[in-house]
């Protein structure tokens, strides 16, 4: 479940399906600069350079996937843990973990993480 002052999401899969599930919800609105240097490895950076949006995309990728592999690792991990392939959909822990991304955006950009079981 994710939420902020004006939408709530919510993820749900049967446990045979989904290794794990992890879901965020972000205004659809350009991540400040500094933000982006906290949350992107240099790579991504460049990467969502052009496109102001997919700051914020790539830091709610790195949520979702956090919620989806802490209850399974129970490691924290920072956002340079966590390698995001928005052209490929995937995201990486680490560790090696690796999350499956879907996500939408109209007023709020939601993502999902999901492992496979």
């Amino acid at each position: 479940m994710a939420h902020d002052d004006r939408i709530a999401v919510a993820a749900i899969g049967r446990q045979r399906d989904f290794g794990a599930i992890g879901i965020d919800v972000e205004p659809r609105a350009p991540l400040p600069a500094d933000m982006l240097e906290l949350v992107a490895t240099p790579e991504e950076r460049r990467n969502v350079a052009d496109d102001p949006l997919r700051g914020r995309l790539l830091f709610a990728v790195k949520e979702a996937v956090y919620k989806a592999a802490y209850p399974l690792d129970r490691s924290f991990l920072e956002f340079h843990d966590i390698t995001v392939d928005l052209a490929g959909k995937k995201a990486i822990t680490k560790n090696g973990r690796v999350f499956t991304l879907h996500w939408c955006a109209g007023s709020h950009v939601v993502v999902l993480a999901f492992a496979q079981a």
